[in-house]
């Protein structure tokens, strides 16, 4: 059957669009469908007449062929464009999915290191013993003490309880070193200090390992924690003394006196039988050391003033007894009186005494005359000296030709015999210069 077509084209109506028209269309418009993404791969973008529509499009809907074509080159070359870029960015993550974090190597974990531990230490009080039990490898044990008077002098005892050198450091709180002390097994020793304040001491074991244990004490010089006021007959000859005990690990026992200017002591040496390495040390006003005896007698002038201050130490920081002495050598009291004989004459001049270990004996005796004069002792006397009043030396026991007396006037001998443990009786004489 053959379809007409109506000549006149006012009388279409949709109805009546021949179906070859209607073909014609669909071919037509299939290119501007294959436009789209689909068509122009992945990587292509879509067109803007496949969006929002063309310019050229039909009443009908149907897109020219000129504007087909030109969509199809054009999502071509774009198409040929995106195979040549970069990749594009990565989208976003999708709501509700997570995305797989990078896992990065993590540097090897170092523990860290702990600070040697310290077992004691806190405030250090003068004339205090602390004990510590222990202390180990690199610790050091930190103790503080406060100085109101400025350079004053500390009095240090350390006593290491295993035999495992110890270092003690002093600083002022502002970081200045006063001293360090590094010795073995127990010592004495004194830190010269700067202005008043706080100060640090350290003590640490020398080699950084190890352990051991040890005492510490301390004792001002100038603020001591107590000093005990000397009675006036400990500076007679026939007194017995001052005794007592120094504690074990101890700094010092400090007492006080006052005498003329210019006196001359005997510092007996401060121990009752045998020798404990006690030291005797007497300071004057301003706290400067005059004198000292360690392991011997000595004799001591007082050439400042006073009020003075005796300091007694043991230096290995044992407990110890002490027998303290002062008597004077010049203006002594409490000496024996011997009466110079004639030569060849001694009848019933001769003065005799015992002898105790490690201490002296006193006589005493008045010359008319200058002169030379003869001491003579027995064989249980070995040293002697004489004196004049005022404390001056005259000649021993090496001299014994040539004891020449400088003038009349009273002289004081002193005899001993050494280093002796035993008790001994003795016997002595002075013959007067002749007139």
């Amino acid at each position: 059957m053959r379809t007409t077509l109506s000549a006149r084209p006012g009388n279409r109506s949709s109805r009546g669009i021949p179906r070859l028209a209607l073909a014609i269309a669909a071919v037509l418009t299939a290119p501007a469908f294959l436009v789209g993404p689909s068509a122009a791969g992945p990587g292509a973008t879509t067109p803007a007449a496949a969006v929002t529509g063309s310019s050229t499009a039909t009443p009908t809907g149907a897109v020219s062929s000129a504007s087909a074509r030109a969509g199809a080159a054009g999502a071509d070359t774009r198409a040929t464009g995106a195979a040549d870029a970069s990749p594009p960015p990565v989208e976003p993550a999708i709501a509700g999915l997570t995305t797989e974090q990078t896992r990065t190597r993590s540097a090897a974990i170092t523990p860290a290191q702990r600070s040697p531990r310290s077992f004691c230490g806190g405030a250090l009080a003068f004339g205090t013993v602390n004990n510590c039990g222990l202390i180990i490898g690199q610790a050091e044990d930190a103790w503080t003490f406060t100085t109101t008077a400025d350079s004053d002098v500390l009095y240090l005892q350390v006593v290491e309880l295993s035999g495992v050198s110890l270092t003690v450091r002093v600083n002022h709180r502002d970081g200045w070193k006063a001293c360090e002390i590094s010795a073995y097994h127990e010592y004495l020793d004194q830190c010269r200090l700067g202005a008043a304040g706080v100060y640090t001491l350290t003590v640490r074991i020398t080699s950084g390992s190890g352990k051991s244990g040890y005492t510490l004490a301390a004792e001002s010089r100038r603020t001591p924690s107590t000093c005990e006021q000397l009675s006036p007959d400990a500076f007679s000859w026939a007194s017995a003394g001052v005794s007592g005990t120094l504690s074990a690990g101890s700094a010092a026992r400090c007492f006080t006196f006052d005498q003329p200017v210019g006196s001359k002591l005997f510092i007996a040496e401060p121990h009752l039988r045998d020798l404990t390495h006690l030291r005797a040390e007497i300071t004057d006003a301003r706290h400067q050391q005059l004198c000292q005896s360690h392991y011997a007698d000595a004799d001591c002038t007082l050439s400042s003033a006073g009020p003075y201050r005796v300091f007694i130490e043991h230096i290995d920081g044992k407990a110890a007894a002490y027998h303290l002495r002062l008597p004077r050598i010049s203006q002594p009291v409490g000496c024996s009186a011997l009466s110079p004989a004639s030569a060849g004459d001694l009848g019933e001049v001769v003065g005799q005494g015992r002898l105790e270990p490690n201490q002296r004996a006193c006589h005493s005796f008045t010359s008319t005359t200058a002169g030379q004069a003869q001491i003579l002792v027995d064989q249980q006397v070995y040293w002697w000296k004489l004196y004049d009043e005022t404390g001056r030396y005259i000649c021993n026991q090496s001299s014994v030709e040539s004891c020449v007396l400088p003038a009349a006037g009273s002289y004081t001998l002193l005899v001993w015999s050494g280093n002796d443990y035993r008790a001994r009786d003795y016997q002595v004489a002075v013959t007067a210069p002749a007139t």
